[in-house]
């Protein structure tokens, strides 16, 4: 399985993505790639596929969110 964070470098949103890379690899124990993103960014992509994105949804994930729909994303695929 491969994750993805993008994150925006002029927000400064690097620390939310760090935080949320390591909840990744302590539920799943996979190191979550991290990436520089465009303005505005916090997405979360797992094998190619969007599963959050804070200018869809205009607000940033609660805490487990993203742990919950990875563990979703699994089980449908």
């Amino acid at each position: 399985m491969n994750i993805q964070i993008f994150y925006c470098v002029v927000w400064n949103y690097e620390k939310r993505a760090v935080g949320l890379a390591a909840e990744l690899k302590e539920a799943y124990g996979i190191d979550p790639e991290i990436i520089p993103g465009k303005r505005g960014d916090f997405e979360v992509v797992v094998d190619g596929e969007l599963v959050f994105s804070k200018k869809i949804m205009s607000r940033f994930p609660e805490e487990g969110e993203i742990t919950q729909l990875v563990s979703q994303w699994i089980l449908q695929n």
